[in-house]
Formats: C-alpha cells, sequence, structure tokens
C-alpha cells in the first residue's frame, strides 16, 4: 500500500463538475449507536516501530451464530508486536450476541471464539450442513477453524480439520462449493512472507513510515477442498490457483461469467487482481486481464483492499467494486456481457472526494428501500506522519455514504450524513444487515486502534422483502445462487456470498428494497443449477425458501 508522495498526483480522468439530479436526503437517516451498544475497542498492538502487518487489520462477521433470527457480532483484534505465544494480556476477538432491541451480550467467553491471534480477516458458514454457521478465522501467524456445536458454543478445529495454513499472513477468506458437491469448499488469501527480523522502515527525508506491498516477497494463497466427513484437504496446486503470488487482500466468490460455477475475485495490493474462472470439475483458470478486472481504466494496479458486488445499474449483471490506495479512485467495475467488465468509475459518478483517501471495507447496500444499490466506503490512512506528505487526507476521516439516483449513476450523501456516517476514525472492515429487523440495513463498521461503530439505520420506510435460503441438495448455505427478483418497473439481482468487503462477512440474508411497489416474483438459481419460481404480494417481512418447497415460509 505504500507509495511515495513526494509529487503529488493529479486527478486524472476524474469526471468534471456537473449538475446532479436532486436526492431526497431527509428520506436517508443514520444514527450512529452510542459506544456502550457494543463496548469494544480494536487494537493494532503497535508499538512505534511500523511493522507492515498493523495496517491490515482487520475485518469483522456478522452472523447468526445461534439461529435465534438476529444477527450477532464478531469482531476481530490485533495482538502486541513482536507477537508473544505465551502473552494472553491484550483483548481477544469477541463475539457480541444480539438479544433484541439493541442489546448485544458479550459471549466470547461461553461461546469459546474468544482468539488471542493477530485478527485480519473471517468468514462464516455451515461447513459440516448440521445447520450452524462455523467460523474461520484468518490472521498473521495460525489461522483459526471453529466449528459451531449448536448449542451456543464451538470447539476449535483447526488441527483436526486440517484448515492449518502454516502460519502465514492471512487476509480475505470466502467459502464456495466449487464443485457442487454440496459442501463448502474455502480459499484463503495471504499477504506477505513477512518475519519480524526482516523489518524496516521506509524513510522519506526526515520520516519514517511503514513498509509496503512489494517491500516483501509476495505469500502463495490457498484453496482448502471440503471432503464432507469434516475435513479439508490443500488443493492449491492441482486446482490451478497456485499462479504468480501476489499480495491478496479482500475476496468474494460468486459466478461472474454466467457458466453457474463460482468464481473467485481477489483484490491484490499494487499488483494485478485476480479472477479464478472455475470449469466446474474443480479446476480454475485465472483470467482477470481478458475479464476486464485486472486494473483499472488507465491500465494501472490499484492499492486494492476491500470488494463487493451488486447490481448497480439493475441491468441483470452483477457488478464489482474495489476499493484502493490513497491517490486512487475506488474502481467500480460494471459488467457489459457475461464475464466482461468495463471501469465505469467516471461515468457512475464516484465521488472525487475519496481520490486523496485510503479506502477498505465496502458495500452495495439499499439504504433507503427505493431498489437501487447504494455504496459505503469505509477510509482511514494508517501512515502516521502522512500529514508531512500530504494535507489532503489524514489517519482519520469521514467513511462515504453514495446514494444511487437509479440512472446509473451515484450522488455524495457523506456531507449530510456525515456524524452518522461514522466518526472521525481510521476505519478498516464494514459490514452490513438488518440488526433489528425492522427492514432497513445497518452498518457496523470496526475502527482501528478505535471503538467499533454502530450504525442504526432510521430512514424513511419503503416497502422491503428479504429472503434467508437453505439448501437441501446444494449446500446449506445456498453460497453462490442467484436471486432475480421483479417488482413494476425494478428488476434486482444478487448473489449469495460468504466472505466479502475488506476482509470481512456480511449479507447472507439477502435484502430487496421494492420503493412503492406492493408484489414482486422472485427467480432463484440454486449453485446446483435448479431453479425455482416465486410469485408474491407478501411485503415488508423475510422468508426462509428452502430448496425444492414451493412455499415462502415467513420468518
Amino acid at each position: 500500500m505504500f507509495k511515495c508522495f513526494v509529487c503529488y498526483l493529479p486527478l486524472l480522468c476524474l469526471h468534471p463538475p456537473m449538475a446532479m439530479a436532486q436526492v431526497d436526503l431527509a428520506e436517508f437517516q443514520l444514527k450512529l449507536m452510542q459506544p456502550k451498544t457494543i463496548p469494544f475497542v480494536h487494537s493494532t498492538g503497535a508499538t512505534g516501530q511500523r511493522y507492515v502487518v498493523e495496517p491490515m487489520s482487520a475485518g469483522l462477521a456478522l452472523f447468526d451464530y445461534d439461529g435465534d433470527g438476529l444477527i450477532d457480532v464478531y469482531l476481530l483484534n490485533g495482538a502486541p508486536l513482536p507477537l508473544n505465544a505465551e502473552s494472553r494480556t491484550h483483548e481477544p476477538n469477541r463475539l457480541y450476541r444480539n438479544l433484541g432491541n439493541w442489546l448485544f451480550q458479550d459471549v466470547t467467553a461461553s461461546a469459546g471464539v474468544g482468539d488471542y491471534g493477530y485478527g485480519l480477516g473471517v468468514v462464516a458458514g455451515d461447513t459440516d450442513n448440521d445447520g450452524d454457521l462455523d467460523l474461520y478465522v484468518t490472521n498473521f501467524g495460525e489461522n483459526v477453524f471453529y466449528v459451531n456445536n449448536g448449542d451456543g458454543s464451538f470447539s476449535k478445529r483447526t488441527t483436526e480439520s486440517g484448515l492449518s495454513d502454516g502460519g502465514k499472513f492471512g487476509a480475505g477468506a470466502c467459502l464456495l462449493d466449487i464443485d457442487s458437491d454440496g459442501d463448502n469448499d474455502l480459499y484463503c488469501a495471504n499477504y506477505q512472507k513477512f518475519t519480524f527480523d526482516k523489518h524496516f522502515q521506509q524513510r522519506i527525508g526526515d520520516y519514517f513510515f511503514h513498509p509496503g506491498p512489494r517491500d516483501f516477497p509476495a505469500e502463495d494463497d490457498l484453496l482448502f477442498e471440503n471432503m464432507g466427513d469434516g475435513t479439508f484437504r490443500d488443493i492449491s496446486v492441482q486446482s490451478g490457483i497456485r499462479v504468480q503470488p501476489a499480495p491478496g487482500m479482500g475476496v468474494i466468490a460468486g459466478d461472474f461469467n454466467g457458466d453457474r460455477w463460482p468464481d473467485i475475485f481477489v483484490c491484490n495490493d499494487s499488483f494485478a487482481n485476480f479472477l479464478f474462472i472455475n470449469d466446474g470439475k474443480g479446476k480454475f483458470t485465472e483470467e482477470a486481464l481478458i475479464s476486464g478486472l485486472a486494473f483499472d481504466r488507465l491500465g494501472k494496479a490499484n492499492g486494492n483492499m476491500g470488494v463487493d458486488s451488486g447490481d448497480f445499474d439493475n441491468d441483470g449483471k452483477v457488478d464489482l467494486l474495489t476499493t484502493t490506495y490513497q491517490n486512487e479512485m475506488p474502481v467500480l467495475y460494471r459488467q457489459i456481457d457475461s464475464g466482461l467488465f468495463e471501469d465505469a468509475t467516471n461515468t457512475s459518478r464516484i465521488a472525487p472526494e475519496l481520490y486523496p483517501h485510503v479506502n477498505w471495507g465496502t458495500g452495495f447496500v439499499d439504504f433507503n428501500n427505493d431498489g437501487n444499490k447504494d455504496l459505503y466506503i469505509a477510509c482511514g490512512h494508517f501512515l502516521d506522519n502522512i500529514k508531512h506528505l500530504d494535507d489532503r487526507t489524514s489517519v482519520e476521516v469521514h467513511n462515504y455514504v453514495l446514494v444511487n439516483q437509479g440512472n446509473g449513476r451515484f450522488v455524495d450523501a457523506s456531507q449530510s450524513t456525515k456524524s452518522d456516517v461514522a466518526p472521525i476514525e481510521s476505519s478498516r472492515g464494514a459490514a452490513f444487515d438488518d440488526l433489528d429487523n425492522d427492514g432497513r440495513v445497518d452498518i457496523v463498521v470496526l475502527n482501528s486502534d478505535a471503538p467499533v461503530s454502530v450504525i442504526q439505520n432510521i430512514s424513511k420506510t419503503k416497502n422491503w422483502v428479504a429472503f434467508h435460503l437453505v439448501g437441501v441438495k446444494c449446500n446449506r448455505d445456498a453460497a453462490g445462487a442467484v436471486l432475480r427478483l421483479r417488482a413494476g418497473s425494478l428488476t434486482q439481482t444478487s448473489i449469495v456470498h460468504l466472505g466479502r468487503g475488506y476482509q470481512s462477512h456480511f449479507g447472507t440474508r439477502i435484502h430487496f428494497g421494492m420503493s412503492d411497489f406492493e408484489q414482486f416474483s422472485l427467480d432463484i438459481l440454486w449453485p446446483n443449477g435448479k431453479s425455482q419460481s416465486f410469485d408474491s404480494s407478501q411485503l415488508n417481512r423475510m422468508f426462509q425458501i428452502i430448496e425444492g418447497d414451493a412455499e415462502l415460509h415467513p420468518i
């Protein structure tokens, strides 16, 4: 992520000012909850030595670990550096159970998920198809795999499952069923081959800075096949994902070329991104360049951090957005044909005010239920001396909300809602789900070396529906399922992802805003290729859909 700032880069190819359509911000409101809502304070463990791992921590997970219909919050933490395996004086990762009415209970000890490693990324999913969600945490150091016991507790099964990674520099992770055998497999991105004895600090003039993505050799990523008996095996080489290594960060899996098989997109830091295309037989080919996803419109490899998918223009094809480093714009990749993308950052009017800042967590979220996916982008630098190089940005800056105008363009609502978008912090992971089940998607932001931000969506209510899919013959999470909802003139498309954003997990309950429309049609393409269709006028509620069952079951 580190680049020289001695010469500022001009704002090349950014769109010129133009008159924007009016957006009714009175209908768009966010409320920052009190710190006591979730009293978690993150720590990078920094001691002033500026280790390369410090900026990367951390992501978070929103998932219903106990199956009570309320979304719980799992927050990753750093650890004192250099790492001391014997030290347990710092705060571990923490799990907060959602009790309803914006009350959260710390259940870390009883759940048994208080890992003391240096937390970086996390993904949740039902790896054994027993009806509850397991948890995989990537660390700087040994990753950790927790199996959900179904009674509110987890058991650590890293070694027994075969998911030990040898203590690498972890990053984003995602679950996907690569061969449609009904079991979710695991992809783990890794960053660098860094050890403390190789540490050094960058120097520019009189000031020292963290090293960056090209200062140490990149680490290979890993792909584990789920054997269906509680164990996994490393198939990184034979699957084809072991290409020229690059420092990976956020990852996401889904069918990005329309052949129904889940592909894997990997954000690489200052290297070309990866797009691994799945042939359905457990083999992948890397096709980011020919798909238009390797670089931005200038042919530049960005400091890519996080990624999310969403059909922002409602054309039935899922698009991708990557967050990037300072002096780079986030890149909105519009899918123009099956598996072919173009950089639509300019034409969609992504706010140029993001250019000076470092961007991390992100999500396509319909905050105001008008049927159009808005964008949330978390920001914050990590160079503690950045003020001596560039006065346009800071370690602590506000996050951004870009409201979709419904015409393929966005308008920046951050200034109007700044105080409630998030406090001025250095944000990392951001995650999105309906925490109070009121039909409005809320926000949780993990801030580096600061308290977590919990943000309630109190926007004016429009019609909505949400769906929780349960696989029977496919994987139980229905990871990779494609949902297409039609309501009046609206057509919306979403994919079930396990792992997304900046090294985070969220949004497995699929939420659709419906504006003022009063009935909908829903088509589902399950991961195994089976399809189902539903028509309903039941609105403003969540449904469970069981594969093969013709009924919508209100939750």
